[in-house]
């Protein structure tokens, strides 16, 4: 038989691959959640403080935690443990933790603190030039008013606590800086438990005055700071407020579906 006379067998057409498999899904938590970053259980857990949610000397147990978020308890501790050192959560041995519970006492104090030595870091800064960081200030001022705008109430308080740093950093004393770092963390969380809900934290009108006179450098900077921090405490409330019956699934399950 000649090449001619022979046929070729019919080319097979291979079977299509199988369609990819989709990603798998993260398992739910019980609460609702999925398994989340640090970052977002951090976020979820300070605003729950900041809203009120979680009163001082609530307890913040592990396996409920862990439960709702989809976390695991190392990577959970970590939350914990940054909590801890912004001055928002007590760790205890044998109790594990608690949101930290700043006495009315203890308000008072930080804040009488505050009035001290930020008047002294304005009247430092009236004696040096700082052009240049006064603008800073003018561009701080914007996402300040952005916060309000829109609501974000811890926003506010990181951008407010930030406004007053960086004229802390304009003074050029790191000694002085390192002192108000301290106290508005602390004060972050004393405004987050007594302040009204209904209140919003350093308006930026108070601000913008503050800044003003700065610009003049206007010996009048020394007094509205500190009014501005007398203001504030005026606008807390300072009574003792317990824990009591605290669910943590329902306040973080009903926290998830805010819009």
């Amino acid at each position: 038989m000649t090449s001619r006379g022979i046929r070729k067998p019919a080319r097979r057409t291979p079977p299509p691959a199988p369609a990819a498999k989709a990603p798998a899904r993260l398992p739910l938590a019980r609460g609702g959640s999925r398994g989340l970053s640090t970052e977002a259980v951090h976020e979820r857990i300070w605003n729950a403080i900041v809203e009120h949610s979680l009163p001082p000397e609530t307890r913040l147990v592990e396996s409920e935690l862990c439960d709702i978020f989809g976390l695991g308890r190392t990577r959970l501790r970590q939350v914990l443990q940054q909590l801890a050192h912004e001055h928002v959560v007590t760790l205890q041995r044998n109790r594990g933790a608690t949101v930290a519970r700043p006495t009315p006492g203890e308000a008072r104090e930080v804040f009488a603190a505050r009035r001290i030595l930020e008047g002294g870091i304005v009247q430092t800064l009236l004696g040096r030039s700082a052009r240049q960081g006064l603008r800073r200030l003018h561009e701080h001022l914007l996402l300040e008013e952005d916060a309000w705008r829109t609501g974000d109430r811890r926003a506010m308080l990181k951008l407010s606590g930030e406004f007053h740093l960086r004229i802390a950093e304009l003074a050029g004393n790191a000694i002085l800086l390192g002192l108000l770092r301290d106290l508005i963390s602390r004060s972050s969380l004393i405004i987050a438990v007594y302040q009204s809900p209904t209140m919003r934290p350093c308006p930026p009108d108070a601000h913008r005055e503050l800044i003003g006179l700065l610009e003049q450098g206007s010996p009048a900077a020394v007094d509205a700071m500190v009014h501005h921090i007398d203001h504030v405490v005026a606008d807390l409330r300072l009574e003792d407020r317990r824990a009591s019956g605290i669910d943590l699934r329902t306040i973080f399950t009903r926290s998830e579906h805010v819009p």
